[in-house]
């Protein structure tokens, strides 16, 4: 029934609820306020005493790991075992032949931030559950949001959440303390867009986003205004690896337009990256990136600021694209 399944985060509650749990979960994802809430479930169905029932820790060998998995849990259904760290898949698998019925096994597997990328899956071992912990779509962030406004008597609008989650990153830590600070702002009243603009700071995957739109359209003024404002608020090196990752698969999606979907992009960005890499064509894709490479080796290696560098790549490649 769980062999090789793939599950949303927030599916995971639901079945936890309906059916015996997986002998292993593997949970990955981007967002790691949803992985933690992945593994508060989980760790959940370990009765008192926790300190027995819950281990949490690195293994030194997977004979430790093994070991631990077979003990039977004290007063309570279930022991569960979160493994930190890497973990021998050959070795997991065995275990899964004939696991504890009275363990679970959860292997957490965080993944770094980066925008226009959603975390493909890792390998699950034969017998485990992935656990999909990657940034929600708005439509489940939109319920999130409206029921933390609603503890002050405070409410949001669509519109507002989706600029919220935008400037957020789509990251629920930061739209999880942004909510609860508008709301207490807000009390008993309503959020509107100009709250979000005036009291989020943008987040740099998204002012960056807005910037390599500015590019793609050919307007130099707005993208230098976008830069100069990046300087003061946001992180200019992560910046560079954020607009080559976009460009890339841009310029991926010219080339291979069936093939862009295996680089890990979310489903929904899939036709946009089409339609751009249509747009506008390989060669000026391939100067967009030339020029991006020329930036970044020139702040590297001293010969510029960042900021410069920055600077003059934006103006030739919005230029480029006029």
């Amino acid at each position: 029934m769980y062999y090789n399944q793939y599950v949303e985060f927030i599916e995971l509650k639901k079945q936890l609820k309906s059916q015996k749990p997986a002998p292993c979960y593997v949970c990955y994802g981007d967002d790691d306020f949803i992985l933690d809430r992945a593994l508060s479930l989980l760790t959940a169905l370990a009765a008192e005493p926790k300190p027995f029932n819950c281990v949490d820790k690195e293994f030194a060998t997977s004979r430790d790991l093994t070991d631990e998995l077979m003990q039977l849990p004290l007063l309570g259904d279930y022991r569960v075992v979160v493994a930190r760290g890497k973990v021998d898949k050959g070795a997991v698998e065995k275990y899964l032949e004939h696991p504890n019925p009275a363990a679970v096994l959860v292997l957490p597997s965080y993944t770094p931030h980066d925008s226009w990328n959603r975390a493909a899956s890792p390998d699950i071992p034969k017998g485990g559950v992935g656990v999909d912990c990657n940034r929600l779509p708005l439509k489940q962030i939109i319920p999130f949001v409206t029921a933390l406004c609603a503890r002050t008597g405070a409410a949001m609008d669509e519109k507002a959440i989706t600029l919220l989650a935008n400037r957020c990153g789509g990251y629920m830590t930061r739209i999880n303390s942004e909510t609860q600070k508008l709301a207490v702002l807000r009390a008993n009243g309503r959020i509107t867009e100009d709250d979000v603009t005036e009291q989020v700071k943008a987040d740099t995957e998204f002012v960056v986003f807005e910037l390599c739109d500015s590019i793609l359209a050919g307007d130099p003024a707005r993208a230098l205004s976008i830069v100069d404002g990046m300087a003061k608020n946001n992180d200019l090196v992560a910046a560079f690896t954020l607009i080559y990752n976009r460009f890339r698969k841009i310029f991926a999606a010219s080339v291979d337009p069936d093939g862009i979907a295996g680089l890990g992009v979310k489903p929904y960005q899939v036709s946009k990256l089409k339609a751009e890499g249509t747009k506008y064509g390989r060669l000026r894709l391939k100067k967009v990136l030339d020029a991006l490479e020329s930036a970044d080796y020139g702040y590297k290696t001293g010969a510029t600021t960042v900021y410069d560098a920055l600077t003059c790549f934006v103006a030739q490649a919005a230029y480029t694209n006029n």
